[in-house]
C-alpha cells in the first residue's frame, strides 16, 4: 500500500478575518495528504464528438476524471499528477441543518401488491448538512485552500450558496483569494410554489465569484434588450437610435451584456434531465456558468458534483471535466448520466478512509446503531456539540463525541473537547464520563495523557474514555457491510451465452423494508394490513436498479463497462433479468436501489 505523502498548503493573507471559536489560522499550514488511488472503472467515448481548433490545442491528452472521496483528498491527487484546472464551480452543503436524502424505489414497473403510490420504500441519506458553524467554516476554509492550490492562474471559481450561511462564507473566500479578486456576487432567482405568511419567500441563491488571479478567462454573454429598455433610445440619426447622456450620444444596442441577476427556473420534474438528487441544479445555470468563464478544451471542475450536472454540460460544451464527491449515489447518479451522454471517462476511488458505508452521514447513523443504549442529543436535551448519549437503565447517560471519519484527534482538538466538558458540568447533567469516538489521533494522545490533562486542569470530575472506532466495530463489521447475493444462470452457446438473474437477495433492503412495514401497519384489520405491507417478489429483482457486463476483461483488473449491454432501470421501469452476451466470458455487476454493488465473476 502506497503511503501518504503530505503536502502543506500556506493560507493566504487576506484582509478580513473572521474570530470563530477554533478556527484554522493563516500562520498555521493546512495538510493535504495524498492517499493511495485505484481506477475502478473506464467508460470509453461513444462515437466521435465535433471539436473545436482550441480543443486540439488544450489537454488533449487529459482523461475526463470522475473521482469518489473527499474534494481534500482529490486536490491531493491532482496536485500529485501537476493538473491544473481552469474552471471551478462548487455546490457544498449550505449548512442548512438538515440531511438531505432521495427517495427508494422498487423497480417493479408501479405495479406493486400494496397501496403505495409512489413506489417508494421510504429515503436513502445522500450527505448530512447539520453543522456547528464553526466546524462548517473550518471544513470549507481547509477545502478552499486546498482547490485553489489545484487553479490555474486564470482560473476562476463560482461557490454556490444560500442564505443559511453564504454571508460568513463570503469573508472566507476573501481570506483564501483576496478581496481585490472578487468579481461577482450572482444572484440566481428562481420561483416555486412555497409562500410563507411570516416573512418574505426566499427564492433566490449567492453564487460568489472570485478570480485566482485578476487575469481570469470571461467571456461576456449577451441578452436581446427589451423594449422598455429601447424606449429610453428616443432619438435617432444615421447610425441609428440613441439618448443623450451628460451630452453625449448612447446608442441603443439590440443586445446587451446579461447582469448579475439571473432568472432561471429549477430542473422541471418532468424533464429527462431530472435524476430526482434533491439538490440538483439546473441545466441552463452551469451552461451559463461555463460558457462565460471557460473555453473549448478547458478543464471545469467540481468536488461536489451531486447528480452531476457540472460534469454533464461540461462535456456538451466540448470542456474536459473533474468531478469529485463523497457519496457513491452521487458517484453512480453522474456516472450513469455521463454514460448516457456518451462521455469518456475514468472512475477513480481514493482510499482516504471518509467512506465506511455509503457515505460519511450514514456511516456516522451506522456507527451509532452498533452503541448500545445510544440515543440522539437531542432526545437528551445535549448541546449541539455532542452526537448523542449512550443512556443506562437508571436514567444516567454518558454523553457521545465521534471526532470524525477524516478527522484527526489532536491536542487543540481535544482541548475544545475539555472546555464542552467543563460547560457541561455546569450544567448539572448528571453525566460522569463521556466517550470521545476517533478513527485517527496523534500519536502522544492515549487514555493516560487524557487523564492527566483531566487532573491538570482541576475544573472537572467527569472522566473522558477514548474509543478506537477500529474496536468500537471489531466483530460487528458484518452487520455495516453484509454483502447482497444473486443466483445467476449461464447458458453457453459456443463462444455466446445467455445469462438469467434468478434470484437476488439484499439483507440491508430486507431490514428497510421490514422497518418500512412496521411503520405503515397501524391498528386495523389483518386484510388492511395486508394491503399496506410492501411485499417482495419470489425473485426480488424488483431490488435492482442495474445490470453492468465486462466482457474486455483487461489484466490491469479495471472494470472496463460495456455499455451496450448495460441494463438500467428507471423508477417506472424493471430491470430485464435476462441478457444474450457476445462472449462466454465476462463479469457482472448488479446494484441495488440503495446504491450496494456486487461483482459476479463468470470469466474463468
Amino acid at each position: 500500500m502506497q503511503k501518504p505523502k503530505k503536502y502543506n498548503i500556506s493560507p493566504a493573507k487576506g484582509q478580513a478575518l473572521l474570530n470563530y471559536q477554533g478556527r484554522l489560522l493563516p500562520s498555521q499550514n493546512i495538510e493535504m495528504q495524498l492517499f493511495e488511488v485505484e481506477i475502478v472503472e473506464e467508460i470509453k467515448q461513444k462515437g466521435q464528438k465535433k471539436q473545436g481548433d482550441k480543443q486540439k490545442e488544450l489537454n488533449a491528452d487529459f482523461q475526463n476524471l470522475l473521482l469518489h472521496g473527499d474534494a481534500l483528498s482529490a486536490c491531493a491527487y491532482l496536485k500529485s499528477k501537476d493538473i491544473k484546472v481552469d474552471l471551478v464551480y462548487i455546490d457544498p452543503p449550505f449548512a442548512s441543518g438538515a440531511n438531505y436524502a432521495k427517495k427508494v424505489y422498487l423497480r417493479n414497473g408501479n405495479k406493486t401488491e400494496f397501496e403505495n403510490d409512489d413506489n417508494s420504500i421510504g429515503e436513502e441519506i445522500m450527505y448530512g448538512d447539520i453543522w456547528q458553524k464553526e466546524d462548517y467554516l473550518n471544513w470549507l476554509y481547509e477545502r478552499l485552500l486546498a482547490i485553489r492550490e489545484v487553479m490555474s492562474e486564470k482560473a476562476s471559481i463560482y461557490v454556490h450558496l444560500d442564505w443559511h450561511i453564504g454571508q460568513y462564507v463570503k469573508v472566507v473566500l476573501d481570506e483564501v483569494f483576496g478581496e481585490e479578486n472578487f468579481i461577482n456576487e450572482i444572484i440566481w432567482h428562481y420561483t416555486s410554489s412555497r409562500a410563507p405568511e411570516n416573512r418574505y419567500a426566499r427564492k433566490h441563491d449567492n453564487i460568489y465569484h472570485y478570480g485566482k488571479s485578476n487575469e481570469y478567462y470571461f467571456n461576456p454573454i449577451l441578452k436581446k434588450a427589451t423594449d422598455f429598455s429601447e424606449s429610453k433610445y428616443d432619438l435617432e440619426d444615421k447610425n441609428g437610435k440613441y439618448k443623450l447622456v451628460r451630452g453625449y450620444k448612447k446608442y441603443f444596442k439590440e443586445e446587451i451584456p446579461i447582469d448579475d441577476v439571473w432568472d432561471i427556473p429549477l430542473e422541471n420534474v418532468q424533464s429527462k434531465e431530472n435524476t430526482q438528487y434533491s439538490t440538483q441544479k439546473p441545466i441552463e445555470l452551469l451552461r451559463r456558468i461555463i460558457d462565460t468563464a471557460s473555453d473549448n478544451g478547458m478543464i471545469i471542475a467540481d468536488f461536489f458534483v451531486g447528480s452531476g450536472t457540472t460534469a454533464k454540460v461540461a462535456n456538451d460544451l466540448n470542456r474536459k471535466f473533474i468531478a469529485c464527491d463523497i457519496g457513491v449515489n452521487a458517484i453512480q447518479t453522474t456516472r450513469d448520466g455521463l454514460a448516457k451522454r456518451g462521455a469518456g471517462f475514468d472512475i477513480l476511488k481514493i482510499k482516504d478512509g471518509v467512506r465506511l458505508f455509503r457515505n460519511p452521514a450514514q456511516t456516522t447513523q451506522k456507527i451509532f446503531s452498533l452503541i448500545e443504549g445510544f440515543k440522539p442529543r437531542v432526545e437528551l436535551e445535549l448541546g449541539e456539540f455532542w452526537d448523542g448519549g449512550i443512556v443506562s437503565g437508571k436514567g444516567s447517560f454518558e454523553p457521545v463525541k465521534f471526532i470524525g471519519i477524516d478527522k484527526k484527534l489532536t491536542k487543540e482538538l481535544l482541548d475544545a473537547v475539555l472546555e464542552e466538558i467543563y460547560a457541561l458540568e455546569e450544567t448539572e447533567s448528571g453525566a460522569s464520563k463521556v466517550n470521545i469516538i476517533y478513527t485517527y489521533k496523534d500519536l502522544d494522545i492515549d487514555q493516560s495523557y487524557v487523564n492527566k490533562e483531566i487532573k491538570n486542569s482541576g475544573k472537572t470530575t467527569i472522566s473522558i474514555e477514548l474509543i478506537s472506532l477500529d474496536d468500537l466495530l471489531a466483530e460487528k463489521r458484518d452487520m455495516l457491510f453484509s454483502e447482497d447475493n444473486a443466483d445467476v444462470e449461464v447458458k453457453k452457446d459456443g463462444k455466446k451465452c445467455k445469462v438469467k438473474i434468478k434470484k437476488y437477495f439484499s439483507p440491508y433492503l430486507k431490514a428497510k423494508i421490514d422497518e418500512y412495514n412496521a411503520k405503515k401497519i397501524k391498528k386495523g384489520t389483518l386484510e388492511e394490513d395486508k394491503k399496506k405491507a410492501v411485499k417482495i417478489s419470489d425473485n426480488g429483482l424488483e431490488l435492482i436498479e442495474a445490470v453492468q457486463f465486462d466482457t474486455e476483461l483487461k489484466k490491469s483488473g479495471v472494470w472496463t463497462s460495456n455499455l451496450d449491454l448495460e441494463d438500467k432501470a428507471e423508477i417506472k421501469d424493471k430491470i430485464k433479468g435476462v441478457y444474450e452476451l457476445p462472449t462466454n466470458k465476462f463479469k457482472m455487476k448488479i446494484r441495488n436501489i440503495s446504491g450496494d454493488e456486487i461483482v459476479l465473476d463468470f470469466s474463468k
